[in-house]
């Protein structure tokens, strides 16, 4: 199409299967069960296959074409923990989160029988599955820590580009919470807190 032959109807025709069909790029489940006589939430330590390798995370990933939010998060926890769907109750769901190139992720609750432990097990893209009780969480607040980010210096850009990022506020701050060993931060910290705060504030 030339310039001279733009409309706003063509413009339409040529930008509508462009459009997003889901506000949600992304889902996952937090996971409770009640074992022993008190929650826990299951966590999942990614892969050196997958993005992020080494941090900790709720099951979850990309929703497919044609596939819902919550059909996502039901396949990606059945592929990611070997739990079964028909043993996945979803309670209900949280806040959207707006991630790093602004995806959005749709948080599911969900409670998972506490059998379910003894049939775990790992994929591809999970090196280890854990639980902490949600009592420690609640027991204890989460640290605030204020990190650098990381701009690149790449001296093939164009002088006013580089003079603009080099004033872009290169930090950031995240909550954070340790486990055993285990650090859960990032966007796994913030869905478990906005959790936290729903459960500790509720009224009937």
């Amino acid at each position: 199409m030339e310039p001279r032959d733009i409309t706003p109807e063509k413009l339409r025709r040529t930008l509508e299967h462009r459009l997003p069909r889901k506000s949600t790029s992304s889902s996952v489940l937090v996971p409770l069960l009640h074992n022993h006589g008190e929650w826990h939430v299951l966590f999942e330590v990614r892969s050196n296959t997958v993005s992020q390798p080494g941090e900790v995370s709720f099951p979850g990933g990309h929703v497919e074409h044609n596939e819902s939010s919550f059909e996502a998060v039901l396949r990606e926890t059945c592929e990611e923990t070997g739990i079964q769907a028909s043993d996945v109750q979803i309670l209900g769901g949280l806040p959207r989160e707006r991630i790093q190139g602004g995806r959005l992720v749709r948080p599911f609750v969900g409670q998972i029988p506490a059998e379910s432990l003894r049939h775990l097990k790992t994929s591809s893209e999970v090196d280890a599955l854990f639980t902490v009780p949600v009592d420690y969480f609640m027991s204890i607040e989460p640290k605030q820590y204020r990190y650098k980010l990381e701009i690149p210096e790449d001296r093939s850009l164009p002088p006013i580009l580089q003079r603009h990022l080099s004033v872009e506020n290169p930090y950031g701050i995240t909550l954070y919470w340790e486990y055993r060993g285990y650090g859960i931060w990032g966007l796994t910290a913030r869905i478990l807190h906005n959790l936290l705060y729903l459960i500790q504030n509720y009224q009937e």
